[in-house]
């Protein structure tokens, strides 16, 4: 046995006895040869050698994505230039590596040459940058929150300001003072719809709401819920129906469901114009919350499910947190249920929670 065949030999059992994925490869006739995979690589990442016999084989697996590819064959090309002009002995770079079974990891990849060999590793870096992306998602969150909070409650905060101010000057008549005061209780019920929605979309983000199933009457429930909106819909003169039998019953978290549901007909409510129609039906474990409102596009469908759109005012100027519907879906995946919507433009929405 040669002393480079020896050499090799010591590198493998090494290379196997470390707690991280290696890759060993040979240039040969200017191909990277994948020559040798460790017990670990096999073990987390999980590719085979006759699935990724060279280099180029993969870059082919582990980035499926051919413009992440590029991007990642790019980076690295890169770094091995100046890696040289520096002088250093190896290049190391962060991607996101598409495993076997599908899952994608990030890893730091350093790669070192000895002679004709190139030894790769994979430094696990998954749950740093996960926790990472998700405290930026917080912050992103919390700076949302506090944008829309100070936009939305301007408005209500400076009428209430000025109606003590001028009932403090002795400015204002009786007859001045009734539809003042309406327009201040119609606008702070409001502002209070708008912080419990806050509050629940924050214990929602933070992953604090535990989840407690029950068996309970669903149309009591949204009765409760639609009688707390009675002015808003009298004010708009909008009809609600109940198709709900008083038998229908439904397993699941009662204050989700009721969260849920405050979201779907306040929308309903917000997004129906003067003389329209609500209804509100539950059959085959589907609550559906129709409306004869403005509807939307499928681009408009297409960003709200997929958490992408700002907030709008209603038809009757009502204020919005831009983040109900992001409660509602993230709400709904904690009892196991998922939001449908369907709607066009001038035809109304269905919004429908399927449990």
């Amino acid at each position: 046995m040669s002393e480079h065949t020896i050499s090799r030999f010591d590198l493998h059992h090494v290379a196997d006895f470390l707690p991280y994925p290696f890759i060993i490869a040979e240039v040969i006739n200017g191909v990277h040869y994948n020559t040798f995979l460790n017990e670990k690589f096999n073990e987390e990442i999980g590719y085979t050698p006759e699935e990724i016999p060279t280099i180029q084989a993969w870059y082919e697996h582990a980035y499926p994505d051919a413009a992440y590819r590029e991007e990642v064959i790019r980076a690295w090309d890169e770094e091995e230039i100046n890696s040289k002009q520096e002088g250093k002995v190896f290049v190391r770079k962060k991607s996101q590596v598409t495993c076997k079974n599908g899952h994608k990891k990030w890893y730091e990849i350093k790669a070192a040459v000895v002679d004709k060999l190139h030894v790769v590793a994979f430094i696990d870096l998954d749950k740093e940058i996960t926790l990472q992306e998700e405290l930026k998602n917080i912050n992103c969150n919390n700076d949302r929150m506090l944008s829309v909070l100070g936009h939305d409650l301007r408005a209500p905060i400076s009428n209430l300001t000025d109606i003590s101010a001028m009932a403090l000057e002795n400015n204002m008549s009786q007859e001045d003072f009734t539809p003042f005061i309406k327009k201040i209780n119609k606008q702070s019920a409001q502002v209070l719809d708008l912080l419990e929605t806050t509050l629940n979309w924050s214990k929602a983000n933070f992953n604090t709401i535990q989840v407690s199933k029950e068996q309970f009457k669903i149309k009591a429930i949204i009765a409760s819920v639609v009688a707390i909106y009675k002015n808003a819909c009298a004010d708009k003169a909008i009809e609600v129906k109940l198709a709900i039998t008083e038998e229908a019953t439904l397993f699941s978290d009662l204050e989700i469901v009721t969260i849920i549901a405050r979201n779907m007909i306040t929308n309903a409510i917000k997004f129906t114009p003067s003389h329209g129609q609500i209804t509100i039906s539950f059959q085959d474990n589907t609550l559906k919350v129709t409306d004869t409102g403005v509807g939307m596009t499928a681009d408009r469908i297409k960003n709200i499910l997929g958490n992408s759109y700002a907030s709008e005012r209603g038809t009757n100027n009502e204020i919005g947190m831009g983040m109900g519907m992001q409660l509602v879906q993230n709400l709904a995946e904690k009892i196991e249920a998922k939001i449908t919507i369907e709607s066009k433009p001038g035809q109304g929405t269905a919004v429908s929670l399927i449990f």
